[in-house]
């Protein structure tokens, strides 16, 4: 009796723990997919599409809104594919395994071994480790990129060596992101295998995963991918990636659903065996030690001393996160075909955190140091340096990080960050690090993305100043010119004004169709036009003032103002 009372309590308390599971497991996808479905329903995006796996089940396989709104195609977790963006990177690594499985690539060393004859004119050599980690030391080039006609992408090997980025850094001494850095890890796994990368990750990734709904393919003949939204609402034309491997792939939840899956399991020796897949997640490299760095193109972040890995990815119009959690054998997956605010995007997968880690644990500080002076303006060095698309580091959002100290606050962008560690912080950006290396004060963060301190006179009001200054003056110096009768100033601040409007509309246009540098000579004219017509003016007013002993208040602002602008010009590598 007492052994038929014993087992009746056994029953009773499984059955009574396993709703208590499932409501665990329900609270993740319902919580998840709520935000995501606010976020579509309160006209954040058009369309999103969400996953949700734990334990090798799939919690939640659900689309929200619209894939194509004109054609009442709605968003679906199993049909409709979306653009992944830079997720895409994560196939490029999971390639190189299984050529280092096979021992047909050894990722420690020089990648000219394996290119021979075929490799770009690099400053240093590369090996595929620092590839994967964008530890490779390339400055980003946004030229040749992408393309807004699938007619004009070029195939990978001329593309890398047609748009090929300076080295700004040695290789293996600083995280730089670099979208270039990832398509040339694939063209090494294409020059190995002797087949184009899409087809690789096709017969070797994806068809065996059973991701019948991925590729790289642009016709995308397997699936039926999501257009793309603008904020507004309206559609609107998605550019093709150029530089394919980086970030053209495109998938569906349930796809990524399966790759999720097989990621976390350990015994599931498809594709890679539990030792090389497991070389993915572990700490390839970091900035700091108090930072868990990264993997090979995985984010490394901690939550309560729990670890997770990430990876966003996004394009012009598609925004896209991924992220794992192996101590609850758990990960997400969700894509929208809108841009949506970050902080929306970061809003839901800290909730996601939460949930499975718990909430942030407040942090025993300890004793702390802050021996570095943050202050200043820093960029991020996933920009150009040596080119003239270097002036897109103050028309992007993101790209400047403005530090300051307001009543005794340490404030990033405007908003205060608490110092947690020696010289770390914890920001809206997550943990950051400033290091001083060389001289100079870089800020690392939990992801690849670094950011250097640069002279105040770099900062966008600085630029914007002297900009509008030399403008104003130009025009002002056109009306005194007509009113005095002075030909040479007259000349001067038309060739000015003209020459200024049409580096704007090169840029502008370069930007849409990414292809600044294409433009680069024509920007060049209109720079070294600029600077002789200030140089002629700033010669003539001197030669007014020795004449005459005097000129004009006005003459000597727009003098001035030209001189300025000629710095301006050369911080911009425009002449």
């Amino acid at each position: 009796m007492l052994r038929k009372k014993f087992i009746i309590f056994l029953i009773v308390l499984f059955i009574s723990s396993m709703p208590a599971f499932a409501a665990e497991n329900q609270d993740i996808g319902t919580d998840i997919g709520g935000m995501v479905n606010k976020l579509v329903e309160d006209g954040k995006s058009k369309g999103a599409v969400l996953s949700v796996i734990q334990d090798g089940e799939l919690i939640l396989c659900n689309g929200y809104g619209f894939a194509d709104e004109y054609h009442n195609i709605a968003s679906d977790g199993e049909l409709t594919a979306f653009r992944i963006g830079s997720v895409s990177k994560t196939f490029a690594a999971v390639a190189a395994q299984i050529l280092n499985q096979q021992g047909r690539l050894d990722m420690n060393s020089d990648i000219s071994v394996y290119l021979k004859d075929n490799i770009p004119g690099l400053k240093y050599p590369v090996t595929m480790h620092q590839l994967l980690t964008h530890t490779a030391g390339f400055e980003e080039l946004m030229t040749g990129i992408a393309v807004l006609d699938v007619s004009d992408a070029e195939p990978l090997a001329v593309s890398l060596h047609k748009y090929m980025p300076e080295q700004i850094f040695k290789p293996g001494e600083s995280s730089s992101y670099s979208n270039y850095g990832i398509a040339l890890a694939a063209y090494v796994v294409e020059t190995i295998a002797e087949i184009p990368f899409s087809q690789f990750c096709m017969e070797n990734i994806f068809l065996p995963l059973d991701m019948n709904r991925t590729t790289y393919e642009y016709m995308h003949d397997v699936v039926y991918v999501s257009s793309a939204y603008l904020p507004d609402g309206r559609e609107t034309r998605e550019p093709y990636i150029n530089l394919y491997p980086e970030g053209s792939a495109v998938s569906t939840a349930e796809d990524m659903a399966k790759y999720m899956s097989w990621l976390l399991d350990d015994t599931d020796n498809r594709v890679l065996s539990g030792k090389y897949k497991a070389e993915l997640f572990e700490k390839q490299f970091s900035m700091s030690p108090e930072l868990e760095g990264t993997g090979y193109v995985w984010s490394r972040k901690e939550r309560n001393g729990k670890i997770y890995y990430d990876k966003k990815g996004e394009t012009l119009n598609f925004y896209t996160r991924i992220a794992l959690y192996p101590e609850e054998n758990a990960g997400i997956f969700l894509s929208f075909n809108t841009y949506v605010p970050e902080n929306e995007i970061n809003d839901v997968m800290m909730k996601a955190v939460d949930l499975l880690y718990g909430k942030q644990e407040e942090e025993i500080k300890g004793e702390v140091n802050s021996s570095i002076d943050v202050r200043g303006i820093y960029v991020n060095n996933w920009s150009s340096v040596k080119t003239p698309e270097k002036i897109l580091s103050c028309l992007i959002p993101g790209k400047m990080l403005n530090i300051k100290e307001t009543g005794g606050d340490i404030l990033l962008n405007g908003e205060k960050i608490s110092l947690i560690g020696d010289d770390m912080y914890s920001s809206f950006m997550g943990k950051i690090k400033f290091i001083d290396k060389d001289d100079s004060i870089i800020i690392a963060t939990e992801s690849p993305l670094t950011y250097s301190r640069v002279s105040f006179l770099q900062s966008k009001i600085i630029q914007a100043c002297v900009l509008i200054l030399f403008i104003a003056s130009a025009f002002v110096c056109l009306i005194m010119g007509i009113v005095d009768k002075k030909m040479i100033f007259i000349a001067a601040a038309l060739i000015q004004i003209l020459s200024i409007l049409g580096l704007c509309l090169l840029v502008l246009n370069g930007i849409q169709n990414y292809s600044i540098l294409q433009y680069a000579c024509y920007m060049s004219i209109s720079g070294w036009l600029i600077a002789a017509s200030c140089v002629s003016g700033v010669i003539y007013t001197v030669m007014m003032k020795i004449n005459s002993n005097k000129t004009s208040i006005i003459y000597k602002v727009w003098s001035l103002s030209g001189i300025l602008f000629i710095a301006w010009l050369f911080n911009f590598n425009i002449i």
